[in-house]
Protein backbone atom coordinates (compact mmCIF):
# COMPACT_ATOMS: atom_id res chain seq x y z
CA UNK A 1 0.00 0.00 0.00
CA UNK A 2 2.98 2.24 0.52
CA UNK A 3 4.27 1.98 -2.45
CA UNK A 4 1.02 2.48 -4.07
CA UNK A 5 1.10 5.63 -2.26
CA UNK A 6 4.49 6.57 -3.42
CA UNK A 7 3.79 6.12 -6.93
CA UNK A 8 0.59 7.87 -7.18
CA UNK A 9 2.18 10.76 -5.44
CA UNK A 10 5.23 11.07 -7.98
CA UNK A 11 2.80 10.38 -10.94
CA UNK A 12 0.85 13.71 -9.60
CA UNK A 13 4.10 15.72 -8.72
CA UNK A 14 5.05 15.05 -12.19
CA UNK A 15 1.76 15.66 -14.08
CA UNK A 16 1.80 19.69 -11.93
CA UNK A 17 5.57 20.37 -12.72
CA UNK A 18 4.41 19.16 -16.27
CA UNK A 19 1.95 22.16 -16.37
CA UNK A 20 3.67 24.86 -15.39
CA UNK A 21 4.85 27.16 -18.49
CA UNK A 22 8.31 28.83 -18.07
CA UNK A 23 7.56 32.44 -18.76
CA UNK A 24 11.26 33.56 -17.93
CA UNK A 25 13.69 35.55 -20.38
CA UNK A 26 14.08 38.81 -22.34
CA UNK A 27 11.17 40.90 -23.79
CA UNK A 28 11.75 43.99 -25.86
CA UNK A 29 10.55 46.77 -27.55
CA UNK A 30 12.61 48.69 -30.08
CA UNK A 31 11.64 51.58 -32.18
CA UNK A 32 13.88 54.04 -34.20
CA UNK A 33 12.22 56.47 -36.34
CA UNK A 34 13.55 58.23 -39.61
CA UNK A 35 14.40 61.77 -37.52
CA UNK A 36 16.49 59.21 -35.09
CA UNK A 37 14.24 59.33 -32.41
CA UNK A 38 13.98 56.28 -30.13
CA UNK A 39 12.36 53.84 -27.71
CA UNK A 40 13.58 51.11 -26.46
CA UNK A 41 12.29 49.25 -23.42
CA UNK A 42 13.24 45.95 -22.15
CA UNK A 43 12.12 43.48 -19.21
CA UNK A 44 14.13 40.40 -17.93
CA UNK A 45 12.10 37.59 -16.16
CA UNK A 46 14.41 35.33 -14.65
CA UNK A 47 13.69 31.93 -13.52
CA UNK A 48 14.45 32.85 -9.86
CA UNK A 49 10.85 35.14 -10.40
CA UNK A 50 12.25 38.51 -10.28
CA UNK A 51 12.64 41.19 -13.10
CA UNK A 52 14.93 44.16 -14.16
CA UNK A 53 12.95 46.71 -16.86
CA UNK A 54 14.96 49.30 -18.52
CA UNK A 55 13.27 52.11 -20.65
CA UNK A 56 14.90 54.40 -23.01
CA UNK A 57 13.45 57.23 -24.91
CA UNK A 58 15.97 59.31 -26.89
CA UNK A 59 14.56 62.48 -29.33
CA UNK A 60 16.63 65.53 -30.70
CA UNK A 61 16.03 67.13 -27.46
CA UNK A 62 15.85 65.24 -24.98
CA UNK A 63 16.83 61.50 -23.35
CA UNK A 64 15.19 59.81 -20.67
CA UNK A 65 15.98 56.65 -18.89
CA UNK A 66 14.06 54.79 -16.36
CA UNK A 67 14.60 51.52 -14.66
CA UNK A 68 12.08 49.38 -12.13
CA UNK A 69 12.91 45.87 -10.48
CA UNK A 70 11.46 43.90 -8.14
CA UNK A 71 9.26 39.76 -8.02
CA UNK A 72 6.97 38.75 -10.49
CA UNK A 73 4.62 35.81 -9.97
CA UNK A 74 2.07 33.82 -12.09
CA UNK A 75 -1.94 33.91 -10.74
CA UNK A 76 -4.43 31.98 -13.42
CA UNK A 77 -1.76 32.79 -16.33
CA UNK A 78 -1.31 36.33 -15.29
CA UNK A 79 1.66 37.85 -14.65
CA UNK A 80 1.47 39.98 -11.33
CA UNK A 81 4.59 42.47 -10.81
CA UNK A 82 5.83 43.23 -7.75
CA UNK A 83 8.07 46.10 -6.17
CA UNK A 84 9.40 46.20 -2.66
CA UNK A 85 10.58 49.53 -0.82
CA UNK A 86 13.28 48.28 -0.88
CA UNK A 87 13.91 47.44 -4.76
CA UNK A 88 13.34 51.60 -5.42
CA UNK A 89 16.04 53.94 -4.99
CA UNK A 90 18.51 56.47 -7.25
CA UNK A 91 18.51 53.60 -10.20
CA UNK A 92 15.44 51.88 -10.01
CA UNK A 93 12.86 54.57 -9.83
CA UNK A 94 9.25 53.07 -11.08
CA UNK A 95 7.24 50.46 -9.04
CA UNK A 96 5.70 48.10 -10.66
CA UNK A 97 3.45 46.76 -7.72
CA UNK A 98 0.27 46.42 -9.05
CA UNK A 99 1.13 45.60 -12.93
CA UNK A 100 -0.16 43.12 -14.36
CA UNK A 101 0.84 41.60 -17.95
CA UNK A 102 -0.21 37.84 -20.48
CA UNK A 103 2.30 36.21 -22.35
CA UNK A 104 1.02 35.59 -25.61
CA UNK A 105 2.32 32.90 -27.87
CA UNK A 106 0.95 29.76 -30.51
CA UNK A 107 -1.18 27.41 -28.71
CA UNK A 108 0.18 23.95 -28.99
CA UNK A 109 -3.00 22.88 -30.39
CA UNK A 110 -2.89 25.10 -33.55
CA UNK A 111 -1.02 23.21 -36.23
CA UNK A 112 -1.38 25.30 -38.51
CA UNK A 113 1.71 27.43 -40.21
CA UNK A 114 0.43 30.87 -39.25
CA UNK A 115 3.83 32.03 -37.11
CA UNK A 116 2.83 34.33 -33.49
CA UNK A 117 5.82 35.39 -32.00
CA UNK A 118 5.59 35.06 -28.63
CA UNK A 119 4.87 38.70 -26.83
CA UNK A 120 5.00 40.18 -23.08
CA UNK A 121 1.26 42.13 -23.03
CA UNK A 122 0.69 44.63 -19.97
CA UNK A 123 -3.00 45.61 -19.47
CA UNK A 124 -2.80 47.36 -16.19
CA UNK A 125 -0.13 49.31 -14.02
CA UNK A 126 0.46 52.64 -13.07
CA UNK A 127 3.14 53.60 -14.79
CA UNK A 128 2.09 55.01 -17.82
CA UNK A 129 4.44 54.12 -20.26
CA UNK A 130 3.95 50.38 -19.37
CA UNK A 131 0.07 50.45 -19.70
CA UNK A 132 -0.63 48.62 -23.19
CA UNK A 133 2.90 47.88 -23.63
CA UNK A 134 3.55 44.52 -26.04
CA UNK A 135 7.35 43.56 -26.01
CA UNK A 136 8.13 40.59 -28.32
CA UNK A 137 10.41 37.44 -27.14
CA UNK A 138 13.88 37.86 -27.78
CA UNK A 139 15.00 34.34 -28.64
Amino acid sequence: MKQFSLILLLITSFGINAQTEDFSGTYVFYNKSIKGEIVDYKIQLNKDQTFIFTSYVYNDMNEYRSNGKGTWKVENKTLKFITEPADINKEYTLNFTGTTARVIKKSPRDTSDKVVPTTLQFYKSEIRIIENLKLLLKE
